[in-house]
């Protein structure tokens, strides 16, 4: 049995000699990541580590007991509230998942419970923010259907403004037997929101009403994959003009050109995640961009690495490498916001894992890591 305090100490200090350069007086007076958990594994919940960028040293905050399984988190625009997608039900809906809002202490970042909501649906995998901060979008795995829920100035949760169903479904059986959506992301103006459907491969598009809390289909209202892709996630660049989209059940990633005037996506290109000698089974999960755009990163479960593209301005990605994450089945990664390191949540192995980042975009593992079970999300917040 590895001496767990002595790696993670060690992680720590090849983390400080291999970023002298941090600009400290950017610094955030806190910062802090929450990481969402599936009940097993001995994860007791939500996990809260403070990080002080000069020394490097993540610490345990807060943990935030919860056996229902609370895995995908998001923060609101204005930084006070936090929200977790759970497995679990609430009295009364048996057949539907739950989300809990969050206080976030604006000294300390704590978290204190406000209250709790249904998810209307069955099998929440995903939730996103709209940019007001007045509406959570809800994806739901087994269900398949998309709601969307207001928030009002307290972080309560309301009753759903929308419900999003889709029917059908895909050619590979029994992933795509039905609509899946994987993810519901809104656009950075808050204008279209993009529900990426594993089970038909398509990427649904939606003009939404911000007054009212509707959607209604895009004058594109959806793009079609290649049949198997299974669409999971999506991210879009700091200008909004550029989307990228990991395919599950391909194991390969997209780029898309992003029409801001109507939320139309055009295909720019596709290209596979696994290194050309890997032939075992393998299912892609998060896709995110770093330094500044330049870089894209999209996780492997199977493989059990991190796919390491350079992105050109015009969407064009080009092949620069893979990384073994160290553990097994990188359910979720999460890139410095300051582009320093890299934290990759192992979900099978119970173990966030610390990487840097290199000026070109390659990760060096640190050999550090925070000891979290059955990760599934990870969120950043600055103070």
């Amino acid at each position: 049995m590895r001496n767990v305090t002595m790696r993670f100490l060690v992680g720590i200090f090849l983390i400080a000699l291999c970023r002298p350069d941090y600009d400290l007086m950017a610094q955030e007076a806190r910062e802090l990541f929450y990481i969402g958990t599936f009940s097993d594994n001995g994860s007791l919940g939500i996990y809260v580590y403070d990080m002080d960028r000069k020394s490097m040293r993540f610490d345990l905050l807060q943990t935030i007991f919860s056996k229902e399984s609370p895995m995908f988190l998001a923060v609101s625009p204005d930084k006070k509230f936090l929200y977790s997608a759970n497995m679990a039900d609430l009295p009364g809906k048996p057949e539907w998942g739950s989300i809990t809002a969050y206080s976030i202490n604006q000294t300390s970042g704590k978290l204190g419970i406000l209250s709790d909501q249904f998810s209307y649906g069955d099998g929440p995998c995903h939730l996103s923010i709209h940019p007001s901060g007045k509406y959570i979008f809800v994806s739901h795995y087994k269900s398949g259907n998309v709601v969307v829920l207001p928030v009002d100035g307290a972080g309560k949760i309301g009753e759903p403004t929308a419900t999003i169903a889709h029917e059908g479904k895909g050619t590979i059986m029994p992933q795509q037997s039905q609509s899946h959506p994987q993810s519901a992301v809104p656009s950075s103006d808050g204008r279209f929101l993009y529900v990426s459907d594993l089970g038909l491969d398509q990427i649904f598009i939606y003009d939404f009403d911000s007054k009212t809390g509707t959607a209604r289909p895009a004058s594109q209202p959806f793009i079609r994959t290649i049949p198997g892709a299974g669409p999971r996630s999506l991210e879009f660049s700091a200008d909004g003009s550029l989307a990228y989209s990991s395919e599950e059940i391909a194991s390969s990633v997209c780029s898309y050109e992003v029409n801001k005037q109507d939320g139309s996506l055009r295909l720019i290109q596709r290209l596979p995640t696994l290194p050309p000698a890997f032939y075992g089974e393998n299912a892609t999960a998060d896709v995110h961009l770093a330094g500044e755009g330049k870089f894209v990163y999209v996780s492997n479960r199977g493989y059990n690495g991190l796919s390491m593209y350079k992105s050109a301005g015009n969407g064009k990605m080009k092949i620069i490498g893979h990384m073994a994450t160290i553990g097994e089945r990188p359910q979720t990664f999460l890139p410095d916001p300051k582009g320093n390191f890299m934290l990759v949540g192992n979900r099978d192995s119970n173990e966030v894992n610390i990487f840097t980042i290199e000026k070109d975009g390659m990760l060096t593992d640190t050999s550090g890591y925070l000891p979290v079970p059955s990760s599934v999300c990870i969120v950043y917040l600055g103070l």
